[in-house]
């Protein structure tokens, strides 16, 4: 067998993350999610140069693969004008989707079945609700009612709690009992995340990353915007303290340590490192291993430090060697028992925010890990992140990446 070529990731777009909310409509709220994701391809291309006759296939994550989000990677290759040479693959692991199809692309780049790959996804919650479980919900008139999105199978609802199929809610609840993570230690991390993705944003951090839209605001005036809705800068801990539990009367998670609900599209484009070399493109970073694990529903954030931890192992690193992570804030839970349960120092994690403000936009949220990831390693000159994401049905997907110093070249992802 021919020796594994490097795959290397040389740019990383998302539009900004609108507000998902029946009550607030958000940016994008009419908005269709696939036009999300066609901008965010259209920005790879105009910023790399790559001829798109180059690009060997275009994959797109989404675990809501229905109306404008079904065969979602076909009609954003086909609407940003790409070749119709150039095919489109589908990608569903939950809230790892979009990470997922990056694992398939990087995988393709190193066994040499491709060159050149753009990873994405794309997720409209104002379009696609996601269902949430509170102890008054009557969950199978709510299964009923989302019959035409999932069906689950008697064989799967006798074995799991239907609860963390539906809801990640008590998942989440059932993870800070198990790590002892207090009330306390999540709301305390949801103002972290506040604060610092605020900061990012008003020190231009993200300018580079987040690719300016038209959306909508409050007031209905549509005007271009370049920052994520969610973000409280006037966050405070006496306000997050007031916050009622929303998942069980006695919980500890509460609506400032959940993530919230989004829209928003993102795209990564991965190529071997002989081929960016070839047309003169400096990487972001290059891809040393990359991890997915699997535990029990009910604790499915776990599944983001199993992943982790395989990642790792394959890389043959320790997690003290890692300078910076990213993990979802599906729940402010999960970065906390990261912390925990590897020894990582909070100040190397999520350091510009996540989740639990930026937004989920579910498929878009895996690719939006690596990308955010290695735009920050590239600013601060670190050499190891590691990037992980938590998925429904207890499902987690990793990449760990390295940046290194790399040959004189245009760098796309600084607008060069």
């Amino acid at each position: 067998m021919a020796e594994l070529r490097e795959a290397v990731i040389v740019d990383f777009v998302r539009t900004p993350f609108g507000r998902a909310s029946k009550k607030r409509p958000g940016f994008f709220a009419d908005v269709r999610s696939d036009d999300l994701g066609i901008a965010a391809v259209e920005a790879l291309m105009k910023r790399t140069k790559v001829d798109p006759y180059a690009i060997n296939d275009i994959i797109i994550g989404t675990p809501t693969q229905i109306a404008e989000q079904a065969q979602a990677a076909r009609n954003i290759t086909l609407g940003a004008g790409l070749p119709f040479e150039v095919t489109g693959l589908n990608v569903d692991r939950a809230c790892g989707s979009s990470l997922a199809g990056a694992h398939i692309g990087i995988m393709a780049i190193q066994t040499g079945m491709a060159d050149i790959i753009i990873s994405g996804g794309i997720e409209s919650l104002s379009h696609f609700p996601n269902p949430v479980i509170t102890p008054e919900t009557d969950v199978l008139a709510l299964a009923r009612d989302f019959a035409a999105r999932g069906n689950p199978n008697p064989k799967m609802i006798a074995r799991v709690d239907p609860d963390a199929l539906m809801g990640m809610g008590i998942t989440a609840e059932n993870m800070a009992d198990m790590f002892d993570i207090s009330r306390e230690d999540m709301d305390q991390w949801a103002l972290r995340s506040n604060l610092r993705a605020a900061a990012a944003h008003k020190e231009g951090k993200l300018k580079h990353e987040i690719i300016p839209m038209e959306g909508k605001l409050p007031d209905g005036t549509v005007a271009l915007v370049d920052y994520d809705q969610d973000v409280r800068p006037d966050s405070t801990i006496e306000k997050i303290r007031t916050l009622p539990p929303v998942y069980k009367p006695d919980g500890k998670v509460n609506a400032a340590s959940s993530s919230k609900e989004s829209d928003g599209g993102a795209a990564a484009m991965f190529m071997s490192r002989s081929k960016a070399r070839e047309l003169g493109l400096k990487p972001m970073a290059t891809v040393r291993s990359i991890g997915w694990a699997g535990c029990d529903p009910k604790i499915m954030g776990y599944s983001a430090y199993l992943a982790s931890k395989k990642a790792l192992e394959r890389a043959g690193l320790t997690a003290k060697q890692i300078d910076l992570w990213e993990t979802n804030e599906a729940f402010a839970v999960v970065p906390l028992t990261l912390i925990k349960l590897f020894g990582i120092d909070p100040e190397r994690m999520n350091v510009n925010g996540g989740a639990c403000c930026i937004g989920h936009a579910v498929g878009a949220s895996g690719i939006r890990m690596v990308g955010t990831l290695a735009h920050e390693m590239n600013r601060r000159g670190s050499r190891y992140g590691l990037a992980s994401i938590c998925g429904g049905m207890g499902q987690g997907t990793a990449i760990l990446v390295e940046r290194e110093d790399y040959w004189d070249g245009r760098a796309a992802f600084l607008g060069q």
